[in-house]
């Protein structure tokens, strides 16, 4: 049954019967349940003319009956999602939305009042699916909480923990405390990246060996950035590497080998952000597991929910 208000602070998933959505809804599902926080599916049907379908002229097609069998048919797949989810989480909380929007602009919407949002994808993306209406892009660009987009090739299988990337401001610290924060509720161990670059081959990406001092500066910077949240996460086995390269490029180095890599953007509007933020666009474009985007001024709102 659809939820006219949802509570505040729920882990919102996107759920589109023409996308792969069933690893969204269960990495969701089971985010929701280690939260303790309610789950919210949210469908949005388009209208019958961004679907494709048009009653102009005489003898037409019905709008209110098309705007009533797209209602239908979400409220049908929504309950076949929350049939999912519950046989998986029997004790979790699960609440509906059907919205006869775009899916992007439902999703949206149910960001600004959620703790998290989670949104399938079809694939590595493309840059110039932003430009197409691709949700899952979008979505990440826009949210107003972080977002987490699930690849079709996520899976549950052991790997090496959370991978953060951080610029050593104060600008990171609302991804890093998001990363620090997941690496504690999973009881994963947390690699925090810094990237060194001094301008020189750029196709050159790797991960500086310890052991060499020309990068002690970088170090210095990383263990810095990082102290105030070490110290709060004691039980979060945390490991500082210094990048060479790009920051992109140092992320997606190690990034496949990752249960959860966690980037930030910043948010310049609703034009053109992604634009400025490459680092964001470039690891959802080639990383194959799932990220996590993080705006900077979610901080805020995660710490309220």
């Amino acid at each position: 049954m659809e939820t006219p208000r949802p509570p505040t602070g729920c882990v919102v998933v996107g759920v589109d019967a023409a996308q792969p959505t069933d690893r969204a809804l269960d990495w969701a599902a089971d985010q929701a349940a280690l939260e303790d926080r309610h789950l919210l599916l949210v469908h949005g049907t388009g209208t019958p003319l961004t679907v494709g379908t048009s009653w102009s002229g005489v003898g037409g097609p019905d709008p209110s009956q098309m705007f009533s069998d797209l209602h239908s048919a979400g409220r049908a797949l929504l309950a076949r999602a929350t049939t999912r989810v519950v046989t998986r989480h029997p004790e979790l909380v699960v609440h509906q939305s059907v919205r006869t929007v775009d899916p992007c602009r439902a999703l949206l919407d149910a960001s600004a009042d959620a703790a998290l949002l989670v949104v399938g994808s079809r694939g590595r993306g493309h840059v110039l699916s932003l430009v197409l209406g691709s949700v899952s892009e979008e979505v990440a660009d826009r949210a107003s909480c972080p977002a987490v987009v699930i690849r079709p090739q996520h899976s549950y299988e052991a790997r090496r923990g959370v991978l953060v990337g951080t610029d050593g401001t104060a600008e990171s610290q609302p991804v890093l405390r998001f990363a620090y924060r997941y690496a504690r509720l999973h009881g994963l161990p947390l690699t925090v990246m810094y990237s060194a670059w001094d301008g020189e081959d750029a196709t050159s990406q790797h991960v500086v060996p310890d052991e060499e001092p020309s990068f002690d500066w970088a170090r210095a910077r990383l263990a810095a950035s990082v102290a105030d949240l070490a110290a709060q996460h004691l039980d979060v086995s945390t490991t500082l590497v210094i990048g060479r390269g790009t920051p992109a490029g140092c992320l997606l180095t190690v990034a496949d080998s990752m249960d959860l890599v966690v980037v930030g953007h910043h948010e310049r509007g609703l034009f053109g952000s992604f634009a400025h933020d490459s680092v964001a666009v470039s690891v959802l474009e080639h990383a194959s597991v799932a990220i996590a985007v993080v705006p900077v001024a979610a901080d805020a709102l995660v710490a309220a929910r």
